[in-house]
């Protein structure tokens, strides 16, 4: 991360990049598959497990982040 702004830089993705390949293959796909059965899983949970306020906010996370990642898949079989 660029300290001076607090501004992402490419070498700070590399993590999630490496978590990507590892376990799913490099295919984010796989990983927004994952993501979306995270969700419906999320709805199941009994009632006492989070409050509603905890739920909705887990679940807007994980939908945040399978959208960000649908968009580099989508950019990439563009060939953006």
């Amino acid at each position: 991360m660029n300290k001076a702004n607090n501004e992402l830089c490419n070498d700070d993705l590399t993590p999630l990049l490496t978590y990507i390949q590892e376990c799913h293959e490099g295919k984010l796909l796989l990983l927004t598959q994952g993501l979306d059965k995270t969700i419906f899983m999320l709805h199941f949970l009994t009632e006492d497990s989070f409050t509603d306020f905890e739920r909705q906010n887990c679940c807007h996370i994980l939908m945040e982040l399978k959208e960000a990642v649908m968009q580099i898949y989508l950019n990439f079989e563009k060939g953006i």
